[in-house]
C-alpha cells in the first residue's frame, strides 16, 4: 500500500510539473479558449450555457494570466461576480452593452484551468445563481 501511496505521489507531481511548464512555456499574447459550464442541475446547465459565451479570452502579459468572458442576458441578471477557488475575485468591467444585453468581465487567474465559477443575480428567481466555467485548454489558440 506505501508503494501505491508513493507512486501516486510521484505522478501527481509529474503532472502538476508539466501542467506548470506547459502554461509557462505559452507566449504573451491573446488567446481564444473555449468553455464548458456545469450546474447540478439540468435546467441550470442550460441556462449556463444560453447566457455565458462559450469563448473566452486568455492573456498572458507581464507573467500574469488574465481570462474576459462574456455574459449575455444582463436584461434578466445583474451583479456578475467571479471565484477563483471558492472565493470571489476583482473583476472589471472591460465592456457593457446595453442594447445587446451584455457584459464582458476581465479577472486576474493563477492558472490556465483555474477552478472557476460565476454568481449572478437572477432577477426572476430573486437569488444568486452559481455555476461553474470550465476552460478548455486543449482549445488554445493564439490569436495575437
Amino acid at each position: 500500500m506505501k508503494k501505491l501511496k508513493h507512486l501516486f505521489t510521484i505522478l501527481l507531481t509529474i503532472f502538476c510539473i508539466t501542467n506548470v511548464s506547459y502554461a509557462a512555456s505559452l507566449d504573451y499574447g491573446l488567446y481564444n479558449v473555449k468553455n464548458d459550464v456545469y450546474h447540478e442541475q439540468e435546467i441550470g446547465m442550460n441556462m449556463a450555457r444560453t447566457y455565458l459565451d462559450e469563448n473566452m479570452i486568455l492573456e498572458k502579459s507581464e507573467g500574469k494570466w488574465y481570462y474576459t468572458i462574456k455574459f449575455s442576458g444582463t436584461d434578466y441578471m445583474n451583479n456578475h461576480r467571479i471565484c477563483l477557488n471558492g472565493k470571489e475575485v476583482d473583476a472589471e468591467v472591460v465592456s457593457e452593452d446595453e442594447s445587446k444585453h451584455t457584459i464582458e468581465l476581465k479577472f486576474e487567474t493563477d492558472s490556465v484551468t483555474p477552478n472557476l465559477s460565476t454568481k449572478i443575480y437572477v432577477d426572476a428567481m430573486e437569488r444568486d445563481v452559481e455555476f461553474d466555467v470550465i476552460p478548455k485548454e486543449d482549445t488554445l489558440n493564439l490569436v495575437e
